[in-house]
């Protein structure tokens, strides 16, 4: 970014900016959107969007952050209610509620997500993944009985992060042969079926 926006005014024809580069990117890609596309969306001259961001790249990094701040968002809204499910039932009930979030202003985001190679490189996943974890261990605490799962750290990332991967790499499936219902219920299935086995055995 050129220049921080200090004035609300100035925040605002950056937030603007931004949601105009979200349509550009889910009509046209990443590759085929432009920065006249985006100013055009937006509804500001292209000398705005220069005074705020150097490039095309500079606008893609910060719909990352506003990505990955809301989808945060999201879970830590979720957070609450999340805890007192079951394991299975709490991980379809925050795959629910992160497709509802990809859904949003008539799937806006989840045409974006769509580009993986953007997504990879601008979108800052740490935040989420953090957010992921303090939302396990909390989970965790209000069923003390997973706590004497030996490996939970070790299955704890592997959950997150092969979900969080193959909820991608669905997304970017030009034709799915099932529903994301199905996906949410298969990784709700997975984590349940293992921690079930587990506490069986011990």
């Amino acid at each position: 970014m050129t220049r921080k926006p200090k004035q609300t005014r100035s925040q605002n024809t950056v937030e603007t900016i931004v949601q105009g580069a979200f349509i550009a990117l889910a009509k046209h890609g990443a590759e085929g959107a432009t920065t006249r596309q985006i100013a055009e969306y937006a509804g500001v001259g292209v000398g705005s969007i220069y005074e705020y961001f150097e490039n095309k790249e500079a606008i893609f990094s910060a719909m990352g952050e506003r990505f990955s701040k809301e989808l945060v968002g999201v879970i830590q809204g979720a957070t609450t209610n999340v805890v007192r499910l079951s394991l299975r039932d709490a991980v379809y009930e925050l795959i629910a509620q992160t497709a509802e979030f990809l859904r949003k202003d008539d799937e806006l985001y989840l045409r974006c997500a769509r580009e993986s190679a953007l997504m990879e490189k601008h979108v800052p996943f740490g935040p989420v993944y953090r957010a992921l974890a303090d939302l396990f261990i909390q989970h965790a605490i209000k069923h003390p009985e997973i706590l004497q799962l030996n490996n939970l750290q070790t299955m704890t990332y592997i959950f997150i992060n092969s979900g969080i991967a193959t909820m991608i790499r669905y997304l970017n499936h030009p034709n799915p042969s099932f529903s994301f219902d199905d996906l949410a219920k298969g990784l709700a299935d997975m984590a349940g079926h293992y921690v079930e086995r587990e506490l069986g055995s011990m």
